[in-house]
């Protein structure tokens, strides 16, 4: 093939294709006749490649390049190597794909990626999705990457046995054990999450893991749930109840119902019942709010504390897992079974003991305390016992 005709041949796409294969008829017409022979399939050897596809309206679907391709007439088959592509929407570039090699099967029927491939979104997000191999099915704008994929937005990177993105709608469908790391701006600190099979809309951010959840975070805390859904461009997941966190340090296990958890203010949030279990201690009520970065629970109403030989309510309370501090505020009442008292005050504060025990002071706060005698003690305050 002299270099005229290699130029024409460079620029394929649907219809180019076609006319491959007229200009081989006429290579071969103009030939001189010979003995029919079993020959080699020809092979046509491009010095560039380029490929592209409109929706029905008109407007670019996809283009995909090559700087060298072999066409296979016979298998109808594209090879090429460093393959360049663009993914449009409403006829504007919004994916840019990359790969070592490309093969092309029935004349753009199936699209087979290998080798360090890349989709990187075009935006100030630049989320990209990676892996080794990608099958892509233009009729369907579907891309299914089953060697070592991975998605990765800059905070939030997931890893599963198989990701499949559907161009069209943005939805990335994660299946398989799966894994999400998220790293935290202001600090080295991160939290895995491993759960099962779910999905992430790339366009609007919501996502959705239905099966059991577990997360793990590097300074020891872990937490658990039932399932989880949520928006990761407006910045939180809502954990399905059960929800189970376990504190760092064996501080505590706090178990409630569905919560909402807003990884970009690192927040835990929850308007349904509570319970915080400690070493000798338990605290209950409704709603609760958990700021990690001071490492505070405040447990918005209903508060409830028992031990082994005191209780205490109140409106709210507030208890700091790092300074081992407890703050009770509202109507506050201690009851305490030996002797038997009752203490109220508008606030009470406390500190927890190396065992695990909360014992309240008042700080010089103004208390009414109450306390009830046995009559046997009442009996011997009455009569003293004097001998000389």
């Amino acid at each position: 093939m002299n270099r005229s005709e290699q130029s024409m041949l460079g620029r394929l796409s649907r219809c180019g294709l076609t006319a491959a294969l007229v200009a081989s008829a006429l290579m071969a017409a103009c030939s001189p006749r010979r003995p029919m022979a079993v020959a080699p399939t020809p092979s046509f050897v491009f010095r560039s490649l380029d490929l592209s596809q409109r929706a029905d309206n008109g407007d670019r679907d996809w283009d995909l390049t090559s700087p060298e391709a072999r066409y296979d007439l016979s298998s109808r088959t594209i090879r090429a190597r460093r393959p360049e592509g663009l993914l449009y929407q409403n006829d504007q570039p919004r994916y840019k794909i990359t790969a070592d090699l490309a093969t092309v099967l029935r004349d753009g029927e199936l699209v087979v990626l290998e080798g360090s491939v890349q989709l990187r979104q075009l935006n100030q997000r630049g989320l990209t999705i990676e892996g080794d191999n990608l099958i892509w099915t233009p009729s369907q704008s579907r891309m299914v990457i089953n060697q070592r994929p991975k998605a990765n937005d800059g905070q939030t990177q997931i890893r599963s046995r198989e990701l499949t993105f559907q161009q069209d709608s943005e939805l990335l469908v994660f299946s398989g054990p799966t894994q999400l790391n998220r790293v935290d701006q202001t600090s080295a600190a991160s939290t895995v999450v491993r759960g099962g099979s779910g999905s992430w809309n790339l366009k609007s951010g919501l996502m959705q893991a239905p099966g059991p959840v577990e997360a793990s975070r590097t300074d020891g805390r872990t937490l658990s749930a039932s399932g989880l859904s949520g928006n990761t461009r407006e910045g939180y997941l809502d954990l399905q109840q059960p929800v189970t966190l376990e504190l760092e340090g064996d501080r505590g296990r706090i178990t409630a119902g569905r919560t909402r958890w807003l990884f970009s203010e690192k927040q835990l949030q929850s308007d349904q019942p509570v319970e915080a279990d400690l070493k000798n201690s338990k605290v209950q009520g409704t709603g609760f709010k958990l700021d990690e970065r001071t490492g505070t629970v405040i447990i918005s109403s209903g508060c409830r504390m028992q031990q082994k030989t005191e209780t205490l309510a109140a409106r709210r309370c507030a208890w700091n897992w790092r300074r081992e501090r407890v703050v009770a505020d509202g109507d506050v009442v201690l009851r305490r079974t030996n002797p038997e008292q009752i203490t109220r005050a508008s606030r009470m504060e406390a500190k927890i003991s190396e065992d695990g025990e909360i014992r309240f002071g008042q700080s010089g706060a103004r208390v009414e305390s109450t306390i009830k005698l046995s009559p046997a003690a009442q009996e011997k305050a009455r009569r003293p016992r004097v001998s000389f």
